[in-house]
């Protein structure tokens, strides 16, 4: 069983798991595994967040431990078969790993942070719907043809 432990440049508990710098991976003993860089910390949207699962998805991570999360990030990493904890924003990764921090399980989606943005306004397109193609119309190709005068003999 393995820890990754989302943290800020200044080895804090990270306050938002997508802007999470790097993630710490502990095993039970409190010995450092590994630590996995966060390269899309500035982006917006789903697709990096993803890609941070499935990193620690092949790791064999099974908690991550976090100050905040999304409701959507939340519910795509218990989908996933993590476990999920929140601490304290700003709590230190030396006072966590001493123990004496209260950990509280996420494990259900409603315990994340609602969305800032619109629905899907992240830019990825998660929480839209598909849209369907519209069909082209005669009268919508009118500004495409503007200056031209025939096509085929026709007269525009």
């Amino acid at each position: 069983m393995l820890i990754a432990i989302a943290l800020t440049p200044r080895d804090q508990i990270a306050g938002h798991f997508g802007k999470a710098a790097t993630f710490a991976i502990y095993d039970q003993q409190g010995q450092l595994i590994d630590r996995i860089q966060n390269s899309g910390s500035r982006e917006l949207g789903c697709k990096h967040k993803k890609i941070l699962q499935r990193q620690l998805a092949a790791m064999n991570v099974t908690e991550i431990v976090l100050g905040n999360i999304g409701t959507r990030s939340l519910a795509r990493l218990l989908q996933a078969g993590f476990s999920v904890s929140r601490v304290p924003l700003r709590t230190s990764l030396v006072a966590f790993l001493a123990g004496g921090i209260n950990k509280e399980a996420l494990v259900t989606a409603e315990q994340g942070r609602a969305c800032k943005r619109e629905k899907g306004a992240c830019g990825c397109g998660c929480g839209t719907k598909k849209s369907t193609p519209t069909a082209v119309k005669v009268g919508m190709l009118a500004p495409m043809i503007k200056g031209l005068g025939k096509i085929g003999g026709l007269k525009l």
